[in-house]
């Protein structure tokens, strides 16, 4: 068990709800993936971007419209027009990528509380049937009935795959070396991986998986806002200036086409601090964003933290009720560390 989790079976229910509403000033930014129900270890593809049930999720977003003021970004921003201060105990619920369970689990929660959220949109894989380079991964690794495999790019000895625990490692190292190469080393070695590991993929391997321009329209009147995650989902700091600005640019592009309205938010893949540069922000502001999420956890102040880095509050699947509680009503005590099984995907 964790200090933190630690912490919040400690301090339970009864503490948390007798401290009422939080007003310390702080925006609060969830970040959130996938919202799925059943064992995220029996998916074939990636468990770790699995942050919620639908009963998890639901009763999350309860506490969380008793107890904050839930904007967007574009209320955001609206009130800076107005000349207004951001609400005192505002939180912003994000969702990364655009998976399809985020319209068919997570918006009828959203809509039967009425609240507002943020889904980032990788554009490219909307109304695709493309899957996501995590996920792939995971697939191939977990389909694969090889017993080992020689991944020079991962290392000079055979990588076992022996058994359930060597095949998550595996996956994990892989995933790890991915954030880190040159962008078309990255593209050259995820198009051989299935090769290397002898699996097939069906043609409608992720059918239904990402969501439609249809549905994203639907939630879009319902209350969604939409923001952008990229084309294709690259870490920033591995793509030239030129890739750079097509991924900003075109993802923007598509977004305002599709919904007649203006994306106003970006989320940096894979977005610890050490995955874009200054010259990332730069290029996010100039592609006509006002505001920008990274995947370093915190809570965003006011006049303090940078606009173009606005620190998250992940949500993960292991997570209890009264951690996610904990975390939200004491966030500056209990988000110092990062959480190492967070998935910045």
């Amino acid at each position: 068990m964790s200090r933190r989790e630690l912490a919040a079976r400690v301090l339970g229910n009864s503490v948390v709800n007798r401290l009422g509403r939080v007003s310390d000033g702080g925006l609060r930014i969830l970040a959130y993936h996938r919202i799925l129900d059943g064992d995220p270890a029996e998916l074939p593809f990636d468990e770790g971007v699995v942050s919620a049930t639908t009963e998890q999720f639901y009763h999350q977003m309860r506490f969380v419209r008793e107890n904050f003021d839930v904007v967007t970004f574009g209320g955001l921003l609206q009130c800076e027009r107005e000349g207004k201060q951001w609400p005192n105990r505002g939180l912003i619920v994000t969702f990364d990528d655009g998976y399809r369970d985020n319209y068919a689990n997570a918006f009828p929660v959203l809509r039967e509380l009425k609240l507002p959220a943020v889904i980032f949109l990788a554009t490219g894989h909307i109304g695709e049937e493309v899957l996501f380079w995590w996920d792939l991964i995971a697939f191939c690794f977990k389909e694969t009935e090889l017993e080992s495999v020689l991944l020079s790019e991962i290392s000079t000895e055979p990588v076992s795959l022996a058994g359930h625990a060597e095949r998550k490692e595996a996956i994990q190292r892989v995933l790890a070396w991915t954030k880190k190469a040159p962008d078309e080393i990255r593209r050259a070695f995820l198009e051989r991986l299935p090769g290397l590991l002898d699996v097939t993929l069906d043609d409608d391997i992720a059918f239904a998986m990402h969501l439609s321009w249809d549905e994203v329209r639907t939630m879009s009147k319902g209350g969604v806002e939409f923001g952008s995650h990229t084309v294709t989902h690259p870490v920033l700091s591995n793509v030239g200036a030129d890739r750079l600005d097509l991924e900003l640019r075109e993802s923007k592009e598509a977004i305002d086409r599709e919904l007649g309205k203006e994306a106003v938010a970006f989320a940096y893949p894979v977005g610890r601090g050490r995955n874009f540069t200054a010259d990332s922000m730069k290029a996010v502001e100039k592609a006509g964003y006002r505001f920008a999420v990274s995947y370093d956890e915190g809570v965003a102040q006011p006049g303090v933290s940078d606009r173009y880095a606005l620190p998250r509050i992940h949500v993960e699947s292991n997570q209890s009720l009264n951690l996610f509680r904990a975390k939200l009503m004491f966030s500056r005590f209990m988000v110092g560390g990062q959480d190492e099984r967070s998935s910045d995907r």
